[in-house]
């Protein structure tokens, strides 16, 4: 879903969490599915693709949908779409 806040390796984040282990296994289990979508004019866009990287190698299972344009009601709407839609499947 559209988020404002994708990107959790800011300063603050790394100051409280230092040494962040998650538990894979346990949050894949809860946390399914798990998006992150943005778009590739989005602001956010590198951010997002850092934040997808990392989870990616804390082995937390993250579907991405990348998807043209900018930070926009527009792809908004596809990204709510696309969540719901694996909700209900």
């Amino acid at each position: 879903m559209c988020s404002h806040a994708p990107y959790t390796a800011t300063d603050e984040f790394k100051k409280n969490f230092t040494d962040w282990l998650p538990n894979a296994e346990q949050m894949n289990k809860q946390l399914t599915p798990f998006t992150i979508s943005v778009g590739t004019e989005d602001f956010l866009y590198e951010p997002v693709k850092q934040n997808i990287a990392m989870f990616n190698e804390k082995k937390i299972n993250v579907k991405p949908l990348i998807m043209p344009g900018g930070h926009t009601w527009m792809n908004c709407k596809l990204y709510l779409a696309n969540t719901l839609s694996q909700l209900v499947k």
